[in-house]
């Protein structure tokens, strides 16, 4: 059991960082970036960020609905307009054209979104290109949305992908495997029914805890991660 979203990223922290350097070689963190899923990913995500020193970014995913029942989930997209869909939908016109109707509606919506967090968080979004990028979540219960987020990562250039998080289910932890380079959890139970179990203080992330996350993370954020937040500001206003 974790006390709440911040313990749980601290302890995640220390585990993210004796990884990379005992496991990764990565002494240096320079190259290393934390992306948080909102929301309930940011806090985790902030603390991790915080003990790599680097900055924090986020990439924000959806799950895709079964018809009708607007809590299934048979999928996921991210602000990238990524799908990931679960191997039981089937292969056929009908379903691709659901899928596809579903992704250019909470497409607009999920950009939207995450561009509104660096907007109000008065800050861009940093160069995801040649990175190591550490994928945060609160947990991972079916991976629909990490899976979404971990393609988008990808596409956005990343060098290297590493999803972790406190506590995920243990069918997750082997799908999303194929999804990313290394993946790391602080508690794969054998019985999972779902993330807030595993909190004694669940509640929910608002809007503003993102946005002050991503304000916050530019404060320990390496000064080469500064300078290019300057620049690109610079180079906006000009």
């Amino acid at each position: 059991m974790f006390v709440n979203r911040r313990e749980a990223g601290v302890q995640l922290a220390q585990m993210v960082d004796r990884y990379l350097t005992d496991y990764l070689g990565l002494a240096v963190k320079s190259n290393v970036m934390v992306v948080g899923l909102p929301r309930g990913g940011v806090p985790v995500a902030l603390e991790v960020a915080r003990r790599l020193g680097c900055s924090l970014e986020v990439v924000v995913a959806k799950k895709l609905p079964y018809p009708g029942q607007p809590e299934l989930a048979i999928g996921a997209v991210s602000s990238d307009g990524v799908v990931v869909l679960s191997p039981d939908i089937p292969n056929d016109s009908q379903w691709r054209a659901y899928v596809e109707e579903q992704r250019r509606s909470l497409l607009q919506k999920l950009m939207a979104v995450e561009q509104q967090f660096y907007n109000l968080a008065e800050r861009t979004r940093a160069e995801f290109k040649g990175r190591v990028v550490i994928l945060v979540d609160d947990g991972i219960a079916t991976g629909m949305t990490a899976m979404a987020a971990a393609e988008t990562v990808k596409l956005r250039g990343a060098a290297s992908t590493i999803i972790a998080t406190p506590v995920m289910s243990r069918d997750s932890y082997q799908q999303l495997r194929s999804h990313c380079d290394h993946v790391l959890a602080i508690s794969v139970p054998d019985e999972f029914n779902a993330v807030g179990q595993h909190y004694i203080n669940f509640e929910q992330t608002s809007n503003d805890e993102v946005v002050l996350a991503l304000r916050e993370s530019v404060t320990f954020a390496r000064p080469a991660y500064q300078l290019s937040q300057e620049s690109a500001i610079n180079s906006v206003s000009n």
